[in-house]
């Protein structure tokens, strides 16, 4: 649930959601949550018509009508609801600091993390990580350091996050002077293109609007992803690549017979860990060591999206304030 700010070289701002670009809620929990934040202003429905465009035929061939299935977007951005629970009443919330180490303290049955330079950062009855890398030797071929937690640990959790299988994608964020008016949809999927999956356009969600530009969000297929990782690895992307992930994915949405201009603002963004291909824990919603009051939540125990990781984070909790309350 990530949101970007760009500045162009004539100092134009552009806001794009380059994450979830949207949500929907059909659990009552999840539900109940919503309209928490619906009433905070939060949230908002985002209601726009999502379309396919089938590249061989090269015209839509399904258009769902507008409000046919609810999807809610953040205001202003998609983290505004992260940004909110940050300042929650009770909530201590600490920026620009790398979790290197989780050591577990036997003799005080509390847990110590530690920064990258061995700084206690305090200690405490019971941690929530949240992700699905805390033990994977994936943080070691990104880092080149050791995962922060220490698999013997937690060993009956361990096997089933060692290797938790992702779906990677890229992600194109597009800003035009002109609407594409040649569009007739706000979001829709691709057919029949091993490039590119889905199209946004995130000017159209509410409290975005801009009277200089229409900003668009591209996002990659698994297979093109997976293609350009098998090729770069995990380590931070030079710049030419980027930018030729950028315009294969441009040239890839201006081919289509849509009449698309080019933009004046194109950049591309990796984003690695996009959808987990499994859930890990299903119906138990977290993975809970009880011992160490140690809990594991995401989308990945759940379900690959945002009601996945919300109703992850709600079992997460309701295991440590059974704990705490015993207290």
């Amino acid at each position: 649930m990530s949101t970007r700010r760009e500045i162009t070289e004539d100092g134009k701002e552009l806001y794009f959601d380059h994450g979830a670009p949207y949500f929907t809620a059909n659990h009552k929990d999840v539900m109940a949550l919503v309209c928490e934040w619906e009433a905070k202003g939060l949230v908002a429905e985002w209601k726009e018509s999502t379309g396919i465009f089938d590249c061989v035929a090269t015209k839509f061939i399904g258009i769902e009508k507008e409000g046919s299935s609810k999807k809610y977007v953040g205001i202003p951005g998609m983290n505004a609801m992260c940004r909110a629970m940050c300042h929650e009443p009770g909530v201590e919330a600490k920026f620009g600091t790398t979790v290197g180490t989780l050591q577990w303290l036997e003799d005080k049955n509390l847990w110590s993390p530690k920064d990258l330079d061995g700084k206690t950062l305090g200690h405490f009855d019971a941690m929530v990580a949240s992700d699905k890398n805390v033990v994977s030797p994936r943080v070691t071929a990104v880092t080149g350091r050791p995962p922060p937690l220490d698999m013997s640990l937690v060993q009956e959790l361990a096997p089933k996050l060692e290797e938790v299988p992702v779906l990677p994608c890229f992600c194109v964020m597009l800003a035009f002077s002109e609407p594409l008016s040649s569009i007739p949809v706000r979001s829709f999927a691709f057919k029949n293109s091993t490039v590119l999956s889905w199209a946004f356009c995130n000017s159209s969600k509410p409290e975005r609007s801009s009277s200089t530009s229409e900003c668009w969000v591209l996002h990659s297929t698994a297979e093109y992803a997976k293609r350009v990782i098998s090729q770069t690895g995990l380590q931070k992307l030079p710049s030419s690549v980027l930018s030729n992930v950028a315009e294969e994915l441009f040239q890839e949405f201006q081919r289509n017979e849509l009449n698309i201009p080019r933009p004046f603002f194109m950049r591309a963004h990796r984003w690695g860990s996009a959808f987990p291909a499994i859930a890990v824990a299903e119906d138990k919603k977290c993975l809970w060591d009880r011992s160490k009051r140690l809990a594991i939540c995401g989308d990945f125990c759940v379900s690959p999206n945002v009601e996945g990781a919300i109703l992850s984070g709600m079992g997460a909790a309701a295991n440590i304030m059974a704990i705490i309350s015993s207290i």
